[in-house]
């Protein structure tokens, strides 16, 4: 199975006179995979995604998108049309007055038919419930509603990957819900998804763990490997999910328990 995306031996620092903000990354992404990467502030999983569609360049090391090499200025293009990023202040990405114009903008620089920017228009709106919405100016929108603008305006490109960069962490519990819910919708429709999140309570939607500390990645796995033990977690200054950390206390007390009874 060819990789999408492949990262070799990447190192990353931004002024010669700081530390490193990625030491020796290594990490290879598959088509159809929903990756959560999480880590505390400063971990560098926002400097990560940024460097998987070309926003950043590696100091050294490799990295690959769709076979193509993001040191090569010539890909570019390719690479972020392959590549879409939905950031966690979505107004920066709303260019268009109406939720129309909007998603549209995308499409006029890739030269296909108005049939086909018709098709792909309503398809985007109707799998987010928005096609009510597509007359509305955009800045009148809810915050959820304008997540959805910018997914939209990303899913008409039709990528290969989408990255969600902290993307619920200003939305309420339901805006969250109805997002979590388009990811799950695209991740069934074999788009990849690469989750950026700090609510650890958010790992279990994932087929792919990815748990970040010092610029470097401390695990890779299932999801469910990682909450078999809280030290992961807490190595990577991460408090545990809310269920792990209820199976742990109900542990320990029945540890304490059979040391009473032994007594």
């Amino acid at each position: 199975m060819n990789p999408i995306i492949s990262l070799k031996d990447v190192w990353l620092k931004y002024d010669s006179r700081q530390e490193w903000t990625l030491q020796g990354v290594n990490i290879t992404i598959y088509k159809g995979e929903w990756i959560t990467i999480i880590g505390a502030n400063g971990s560098g999983k926002s400097t990560l995604i940024r460097l998987m569609n070309g926003l950043l360049q590696p100091s050294v090391g490799e990295i690959t998108v769709c076979g193509m090499s993001v040191s090569d200025p010539n890909n570019l293009m390719d690479i972020r049309q392959n590549v879409g990023m939905v950031f966690q202040n979505v107004e920066n990405q709303i260019v268009g007055l109406t939720v129309e114009e909007d998603t549209r903008f995308g499409l006029h620089n890739i030269g296909i038919t108005m049939d086909e920017v018709e098709n792909r228009c309503r398809d985007v709106w109707e799998l987010l419930e928005i096609v009510d919405k597509k007359d509305n100016p955009s800045y009148c929108l809810s915050g959820g509603e304008k997540q959805k603008l910018a997914i939209a305006g990303i899913l008409v490109i039709q990528p290969e990957v989408i990255i969600f960069d902290e993307s619920t962490s200003m939305l309420d519990a339901k805006c969250t819900q109805q997002m979590h819910k388009v990811m799950y919708e695209l991740y069934r429709k074999h788009c990849t998804i690469i989750q950026v999140t700090n609510d650890v309570e958010e790992i279990l939607n994932c087929s792919r763990l990815v748990i970040m500390h010092k610029g470097s990645i401390r695990f890779d796995g299932p999801p469910l490997e990682a909450t078999n033990e809280s030290s992961i977690f807490t190595n990577c200054c991460l408090l545990p999910p809310f269920s792990v950390r209820m199976r742990d206390i109900v542990a320990n007390c029945g540890a304490r328990w059979l040391d009473l009874v032994s007594l």
